[in-house]
């Protein structure tokens, strides 16, 4: 087995700025529709310890290449939209440097961050939604175990399709 390429951080205030320019980056924002200053409050509000989620920056080839986070579906009001179930963590991803997509750091960053939030929480499934157009990110969770539960309209997202992948 070869060494893993990428690594995870904490994410700090001083990320902020970078990933507000991730966003938007075309191959984020395309996916990413929320506002980036709303995005960027609510990273904010986690690295603060407000909201319950942890927010982690991917580094790899030399530094900082994107970002994810992982958090109890719980947690949060919209969950039932999504279908989640009592014990459900959920994750969301990004390769924020261009050059970096298409190289495979996708797939390995799943597999850290499941890693990671497996420390805390080793045996809950994990359910992600991902807008159904989104085939690069439906192929990484499926290379790392997914399967595909289900395709719904979801309220907080009402020009989209998700698919819903679990890991149990």
């Amino acid at each position: 087995m070869t060494a893993a390429r990428i690594g995870l951080r904490p994410m700090v205030e001083d990320d902020l700025a970078l990933i507000a320019g991730w966003l938007r980056e075309p191959h984020v924002a395309r996916w990413w529709r929320e506002d980036p200053d709303t995005e960027i409050d609510g990273y904010r509000r986690c690295i603060e310890g407000i909201e319950p989620t942890v927010a982690l920056i991917a580094v790899a080839q030399g530094g900082p290449v994107g970002w994810c986070q992982w958090y109890r579906w719980s947690e949060y009001p919209q969950s039932s939209q999504f279908a989640a179930r009592p014990g459900d963590l959920g994750i969301d991803y990004a390769i924020g440097v261009p050059d970096a997509v298409g190289r495979g750091l996708g797939t390995e960053l799943i597999g850290v961050l499941l890693g990671q939030a497996r420390i805390a929480e080793p045996s809950a499934p994990v359910l992600v939604a991902v807008d159904v157009a989104n085939t690069a990110s439906r192929r990484v969770l499926e290379k790392n175990g997914f399967r595909l539960v289900g395709v719904r309209g979801i309220e907080c997202e009402p020009e989209d399709l998700s698919a819903l992948y679990r890991l149990d």
